[in-house]
């Protein structure tokens, strides 16, 4: 029995020592973070990673220290730097906080408690997230997250122009005025995140998820988004002008299924092949919101079945097939058109079966060989409409002579 209470009365005291210890290193290291020399500030950033590792719960403060330097070293400006121009490099970051940047990404993960990375407002042009420049990569350690843990991460008003991340999980993460203009995104998690008010300008996202994430007033224009998954987003009032939605190389199409795309502006952008299927692009009296602007806009192959487009703006968009991409023509069947400005579209072969067009303006558009059976077209404007080899079974409100 003493054997017994001497050991546990040792046992104790061992603990009560290293964490006496630890305690120390932390105030230590801490207090070299605020030194005037780099190496010794290099010293600091290094021994708070080494704590981390040998005292899991110390980790919080660890990652709540570590913020705190990247905020208060590598501040942004209100509305970030000016904006970079294609082929133009950001100035090299200061390498204590790309040191910093990179302990936080190869921390062990599930030991963060309730803290999560804060790096709002920070300067973060061209950093690089990379699960292969971190050892983390498909094949390897089976131990290894195959994502960076940066879950739920707080990068409002941060600048990362031309930043590159790869294999990276920030799914919740709050991103409300980031500027990612001219950023890569490859297999990354954005599920649920906040991207609001976000510049995602001339953005190339490949294999990312956005699953319900909330993309309101986001500038994507020129962005490269070919088979990311959009589904159940949110894009009211976002301006996607010129992007490209489009089936990327592997034909995967982009998913847009049930989401939000009211006020959207979509002029020129390329969906060729994406499925919007229930996707609402019709206005929204709950927000204010005009339905969306698809002037000119390419949904060859598109799949918009049962999407409401309610008022929408489809002046010259093509909805017919593309010999260059292999796409058929659009298909429309059930979907909720009324009122909405199709002039001069292409929507050669399209299939609008059962389809509203009521109140539509079809002023010159193609509808030749397209398929209008059970479609509503009442109070259409059918002015120099081409029906050639158009199905149109049951369709009410077209003229008798038309419908030859």
């Amino acid at each position: 029995m003493f054997n017994w209470v001497s050991v546990g009365q040792t046992r104790t005291e061992l603990q009560i020592a290293e964490q006496a210890q630890v305690t120390t290193r932390f105030n230590v290291a801490v207090t070299h973070l605020g030194s005037s020399s780099a190496d010794v500030r290099f010293g600091g950033i290094y021994a708070l990673e080494r704590i981390m590792q040998d005292s899991p719960r110390d980790q919080p403060r660890v990652i709540a220290v570590l913020s705190a330097y990247v905020r208060t070293h590598a501040p942004a400006p209100a509305g970030g730097f000016p904006r970079l121009k294609v082929g133009e490099v950001p100035p090299p970051g200061r390498p204590d906080v790309t040191a910093v940047t990179e302990v936080l990404a190869e921390r062990p993960p599930g030991q963060d408690g309730q803290e999560k990375i804060n790096w709002r407002n920070s300067d973060l042009r061209g950093l690089e997230l990379s699960t292969q420049r971190h050892g983390k990569e498909r094949g390897g350690d089976p131990s290894a997250a195959r994502h960076l843990p940066f879950a739920d991460a707080d990068l409002s008003g941060a600048d990362l122009q031309r930043a590159t991340l790869t294999g990276v999980n920030l799914h919740g993460a709050l991103c409300s005025g980031t500027i990612l203009a001219l950023a890569s995104f490859l297999d990354v998690d954005l599920r649920e995140a906040r991207l609001y008010g976000a510049d995602l300008t001339r953005a190339f996202l490949q294999d990312v998820r956005l699953g319900s994430a909330d993309l309101s007033d986001a500038s994507l224009v020129d962005a490269s988004l070919s088979g990311t998954d959009f589904t159940e987003v949110l894009l009211v009032r976002a301006d996607l002008t010129g992007a490209r939605l489009n089936v990327d190389q592997l034909n995967t199409p982009t998913s847009l299924t049930r989401a939000d795309l009211t006020g959207a502006n979509l002029t020129r952008a390329s969906l060729a092949g994406a499925n919007l299927t229930g996707a609402n692009l019709g206005p929204n009296e709950k927000w204010g919101t005009p339905a969306a602007n698809l002037t000119r806009a390419d949904l060859t192959g598109a799949n918009l079945t049962r999407a409401s487009l309610a008022g929408a703006n489809l002046t010259g968009a093509n909805l017919g097939p593309n010999q260059k991409w292999g796409t058929p023509a659009a298909n429309l069947a059930g979907a909720d058109l009324t009122g909405a400005n199709l002039a001069g579209a292409d929507l050669t072969g399209a299939n609008l079966a059962g389809a509203d067009l009521t109140g539509a303006d079809l002023t010159g558009a193609d509808l030749t060989g397209a398929d209008l059976t059970g479609a509503d077209l009442t109070g259409a404007n059918l002015r120099g409409v081409h029906l050639k080899g158009a199905r149109t079974d049951e369709a009410v409100g077209l003229p008798s002579a038309t419908g030859q």
